[in-house]
């Protein structure tokens, strides 16, 4: 039973913790004025340097974007891509080579190096190192950062800040009453404003209203998109489709999978959900765990269906078996612009590049 004026006990827990979150956002704001005001020095470089980031911790769709950018710049221009390597199990500057693996350079930086081989991939925790060896060893023409939109130290020519439609920065707190890495204000830093992970039936009004309560800078743009899944694909490369209503159990080890549950469940008679933490290094045990559950279910038409980040952590455990790959599927995924914005939004990315590349 429920009465009203109730609080909830997690937002009361919540209440509880904002004098540490104003405490947080009060350091943060001091760390963005020493930056802003030269007393904290932020390095620019001669070349252009796209950064990729969000100011809502976990799940806002980066990687989605990030490919979407490379795809766009990769054929025309030399792109470096420079991430720090969230949870990898190697220190320093590490430039990625063919057979380095997710263990060494992060799930993410690796599922991009698989994806667009063509570029260099590199991780560094301090990203001016990261830039200043790539510059060194590999001329890229432009560099994509990866989540920097708080690592001042690097100072951007063109920043692109990502919003979570579902958690709107109007309604949260900074840490730990809330799930915002820095105060709201700090958007303002960004040239762009992406907001992620909106319904593909948002309406005008409804994105006019969303502008407003973004209350964006003149020289800011904001774009609104989307997460198209596509289809499972085999991990053991076969070229056969996963049947509609096939019994699966789904793997998830990302911030926020819910949306990739609610897309199998359209087509798919979900049986189990496995999820484990953000980034999680599967052990062997954890194999064997989900391998009992496939084992468990009847009938041939069976499948365990992860995340396209998970399987670049799952493909290479040397205890996975041909017989449990040929029932490994992943879900792929890529970014759609919404209300017909996407070459406004392929021109200023362009536009930029091309009035900062280095004259040759």
């Amino acid at each position: 039973m429920s009465f009203p004026g109730k609080i909830s006990p997690v937002k009361l827990f919540r209440r509880l913790l904002l004098p540490l979150s104003f405490l947080y956002g009060g350091m943060m704001s001091v760390r963005n004025f020493l930056f802003d005001a030269g007393w904290l020095n932020s390095v620019e470089y001669p070349l252009p340097v796209i950064s990729i980031g969000n100011i809502t911790v976990g799940g806002t769709g980066k990687t989605p974007l990030t490919e979407y950018i490379i795809r766009l710049l990769k054929d025309k221009y030399s792109v470096a891509f420079l991430s720090r390597g969230y949870k990898r199990k190697t220190k320093g500057v590490i430039i990625a080579g063919a057979l380095s693996t997710a263990a060494e350079i992060g799930d993410e930086p690796k599922q991009i190096q698989t994806k667009f081989p063509e570029i260099t991939v590199a991780v560094a925790e301090k990203r001016t190192e990261g830039i200043e060896q790539l510059l060194h060893q590999t001329l890229p023409e432009v560099i994509v950062l990866d989540d920097a939109f708080q690592h001042r130290y690097v100072k951007p020519g063109f920043q692109i800040l990502i919003v979570d439609y579902n958690r709107p920065l109007w309604n949260d707190y900074t840490f730990p009453a809330g799930e915002l890495r820095e105060p709201r204000k700090g958007k303002k830093r960004a040239d762009v404003i992406v907001v992620n992970k909106c319904p593909s039936g948002i309406t005008v009004e409804e994105k006019k209203f969303l502008i407003k309560k973004l209350k964006p800078e003149h020289h800011q743009q904001v774009f609104f998109t989307t997460v198209e899944y596509l289809n499972p694909v085999n991990v053991s490369g076969s070229s056969a489709g996963l049947s509609v209503g096939s019994s699966v159990i789904a793997l998830a080890g990302i911030a926020r999978p819910e949306p990739f549950f609610e897309y199998l469940a359209r087509s798919y008679n979900v049986l189990d959900k496995v999820i484990y933490p953000d980034h999680y290094s599967f052990t062997k045990k954890d194999y064997l765990y989900v391998r009992k559950k496939l084992d468990d279910l009847k009938g041939k038409e069976k499948a365990v269906i992860t995340t396209e980040k998970d399987k670049i952590r799952l493909e290479n455990m040397p205890w996975m078996d041909d017989e449990f790959k040929r029932h490994l599927w992943y879900v792929p995924i890529k970014l759609k612009f919404l209300f017909n914005e996407q070459e406004k939004f392929n021109q200023l990315i362009y536009s930029y590049v091309e009035k900062n590349k280095k004259d040759s």
